[in-house]
C-alpha cells in the first residue's frame, strides 16, 4: 500500500499560501482553505470559503479586447479564533518567535 503525507516541520511565510492551497478541505459543495484559524488575509495568508457555483463574471477589456472571466467568490471567514493572555495583545503567529513547530 502507498502512503503519503503533508508534512510540515517549521514556518515558512513565503509557501503559507501554498500550504493553504494543498491543505483545503471541502466535500464538493463548500471547501475552506487550510488556513490557521487565526490568519487574516494579507501578504502571507490568504484564508477562504468556497461554494461550488458561487462565481462572480467580469469582463476585463485586455489589449483592447473585451475578455469574460468567472472566479470563484471569496466566502467570508468563518475560521478566526484568536486568544490573549490577561489584556497583553491578540496572538498572532506571525507576531511571536516560534519556539516548537
Amino acid at each position: 500500500m502507498s502512503v503519503w503525507e503533508l508534512a510540515y516541520d517549521s514556518v515558512d511565510p513565503e509557501n503559507e499560501r501554498l500550504r493553504e492551497a494543498l491543505c483545503t478541505l471541502g466535500n464538493g459543495y463548500f471547501a475552506t482553505r487550510g488556513a490557521a484559524p487565526e490568519s487574516r488575509a494579507d501578504g502571507v495568508h490568504y484564508p477562504g470559503t468556497y461554494a461550488a457555483g458561487g462565481y462572480n463574471r467580469l469582463v476585463t477589456e485586455i489589449a483592447g479586447r473585451p475578455i469574460e472571466n468567472e472566479d470563484l467568490v471569496n466566502l467570508p471567514n468563518w475560521l478566526p479564533l484568536t486568544f490573549r493572555i490577561e489584556g497583553g495583545a491578540w496572538f498572532a503567529l506571525d507576531q511571536v518567535e516560534v519556539l516548537d513547530y
